[in-house]
């Protein structure tokens, strides 16, 4: 073996030995089923006659051709504005761009963040039924998921990948990547799951919501409470679709299963706070219940008399349809009055809502009774700032967001763009990883993979249908749910609990890092073949890139049978690092910028120059350095 390569492999093995220390497969607890809800129209008698309603452009995601602009190299005036624009972009997008790069450089972060917010947003569904369309699908097929029975036309699991490709091309090539991060972090916290019961074959339904969080991303949390608590997905996923009022002739009461969750998981917590995130303690010292039981089956009888949309009648007369209009499965649920208990319900703290109110006017009184809970604020900020900038804020850090979402400066609680620029802005989001040994958060699978794919401009595999003949291009890479496939979690627990600590010295010492509770040797392993996968040979021009069997191209297009799972992923377009790749120094820098965020110090760049400098072919040059790098501890970790 080459001693500088081998001197690099056992750094980075190390490294990830001390990151493997961390990590334990424990599986997450819990479970779910439900759906979501309708909402009221009003009818206006106003003959005035209305404008023509302006028809949007058709929304098209479009790979990145456009040329990179140079990026500083060490030592450089501007290295360290590059160094600090990239740990910014890295917890704000789905992966550094050199154009992203240049452009905080030049304009500052406070200025991307305005234009992000000025963005509009990637319609997943819009995208998502087109692509149905273009491959020849129907929107909902009219049998249950099959198993893999190859007499069926149409597979589920096929339609599903479809979904996971436009979410996954929405992350690489969508511009509004502020909003799609803050929704990928929403999707943790407001848990659905396409593991749930009778959730196969419901795909639009699971674009649509993967929309609804994408809205609320920069709306208000009340809001967006209220949407996800109406939304047929959620509704079947924990129960509050066909949930009728207790009937003591048949000795039946309402599911508890969303009373529960929508406090416990959604919006407060098991146990009082203080405005930092710390627990409020008794004078027993002993934590204080947010709620308790009761609490749970007031909650349970407020989310009762809900059904689809399309339901003429409460569960179509018990008859539970596995696939009802396909329009079901987007619509908000639809009340039917005389399933919902109308008695008075008593709340959260002590609140009592009166008797008489329609279902719908029972959901707007919980949600703003749950809003009003002081708890709300620290336990979301908390985990938001977890989920997008470090495992382990300080308790000055929550209080500063969770003040934001109690009061925009308006009068106005639950401002989600307010909060998401007091997340991103504030100091301990921009403090260097090296000045605080627990900040930063293990990087997640699809972070990875599309933190590659931004930095190096994927360009998408050419893909046909066999019944339209259709030529469309996809990139993505599916990978298997332990590896966090977005809305695929095993319960509504989430993949992992945000106040893991991992046994050892880090859970004595109270540090957290959940990410790693589903991270293990062998994971680790995968991911490094996995960055080997869509590294090596996937340069554009790489003679080498279509090999025949190995990518199953007939003419430069994958054919039918590998469209859900391509051989050949994503093409990287590596014009940059063709042009410096007889300078290593600045190859290692860009890489590194790109990548880590400089967090590669000048002697292991220099091992990475020095072994790269032997290389003869530069693209083999190239795709070495990439690799090195990303699987480095310093690219696991997001700091």
């Amino acid at each position: 073996m080459n001693p500088v390569i081998g001197k690099l492999l056992r750094k980075n093995l190390l490294g990830w030995g001390c990151l493997l220390v961390m990590s334990s497969l424990i599986p997450a607890c819990g479970g779910g089923g439900g759906s979501g809800g309708d909402q009221n129209s009003n009818s206006s008698s106003s003959t005035q006659i209305e404008p023509p309603p302006i028809v949007p452009k058709p929304v098209v995601l479009k790979p990145d051709t456009a040329p990179d602009p140079a990026l500083p190299a060490r030592g450089s005036p501007d290295w360290d504005k590059a160094v600090e624009a990239s740990r910014f972009l890295s917890k704000a997008t789905f992966g550094a761009t050199a154009k992203d790069i240049d452009y905080i450089i030049k304009n500052g972060k406070s200025a991307w963040l305005e234009q992000q917010f000025a963005k509009p947003q990637t319609p997943q569904l819009t995208l998502f039924k087109k692509r149905l369309e273009d491959l020849g699908f129907v929107a909902v097929p009219p049998y249950m998921y099959n198993g893999g029975d190859s007499t069926r036309e149409e597979f589920t699991f096929e339609r599903v990948i479809f979904q996971h490709h436009i979410w996954m091309e929405t992350s690489i090539w969508g511009e509004d990547q502020l909003r799609s991060r803050v929704a990928h972090a929403l999707s943790q916290i407001l848990v659905v799951s396409q593991f749930g019961a009778n959730q196969f074959a419901r795909e639009t339904g699971f674009a649509n919501y993967i929309d609804i969080l994408a809205h609320g991303s920069f709306g208000n949390y009340g809001e967006l409470l209220t949407d996800i608590t109406l939304n047929p997905i959620m509704g079947l996923y924990l129960n509050t679709l066909n949930n009728p009022k207790a009937d003591e002739a048949k000795f039946t009461r309402p599911d508890e299963n969303y009373a529960r969750e929508v406090m416990q998981l959604f919006s407060i917590g098991l146990y009082q706070l203080n405005n930092d995130g710390t627990l409020k303690l008794d004078a027993n010292g002993k934590k204080i219940a947010t709620y308790n039981q009761q609490t749970v089956k007031e909650f349970a009888r407020v989310f009762t008399g809900w059904s689809y949309s399309t339901y003429t009648e409460f569960a179509q007369n018990g008859v539970f349809t596995i696939y009802p209009a396909a329009i079901a499965n987007i619509d908000p649920m639809k009340a039917f009055q005389e399933y919902h208990d109308v008695g008075s319900k008593t709340l959260l703290n002590g609140e009592v809502i009166p008797a008489g109110q329609t279902a719908r006017q029972d959901i707007d009184s919980a949600i703003r009774n749950i809003m009003n809970h002081p708890n709300v604020g620290p336990f979301i900020s908390k985990q938001l700032i977890q989920y997008l900038i470090t495992s382990n804020p300080s308790n000055a850090y929550v209080n500063r967001v969770a003040t934001v979402f109690n009061d925009n400066g308006s009068g106005v609680k639950g401002d989600m763009k307010a909060v998401v620029k007091a997340i991103y802005m504030d100091d301990e989001a921009n403090t260097p990883a090296d000045q605080n040994s627990s900040y930063g958060k293990f990087k997640e699978t699809p972070l990875a993979v599309s933190g590659i794919w931004r930095a190096f401009k994927a360009q998408g595999v050419p893909i046909k249908s066999p019944r339209t003949g259709t030529v469309t291009t996809i990139a993505h890479h599916h990978y298997g749910p332990e590896e966090q496939e977005m809305l695929h979690a095993p319960s509504v627990f989430n993949y992992y609990s945000s106040d893991y600590s991992p046994p050892g010295n880090l859970s004595k010492k109270k540090i957290l890092a959940p990410e790693t509770q589903i991270f293990d040797g062998l994971l680790a392993v995968h991911q490094n073949n996995l960055m080997a996968n869509i590294i090596f040979r996937r340069a554009m021009n790489d003679k080498n890139i279509y090999t025949g069997e190995d990518a199953g191209e007939i003419n430069g297009i994958i054919p039918y049978g590998d469209y859900w799972n391509p051989h050949v992923k994503a093409l990287l377009n590596l014009t940059e690092e063709r042009a410096l790749a007889e300078k290593p120094e600045a190859l290692v820098d860009r890489i590194n910028l790109l990548l880590t965020q400089g967090k590669i110090n000048a002697e292991d760049s220099a091992l990475i120059v020095k072994h790269i400098s032997s290389i003869a072919d530069p693209l083999e040059r190239i795709y070495e350095a990439i690799y090195i790098i990303a699987i480095s501890p310093e690219y696991a970790v997001q700091g």
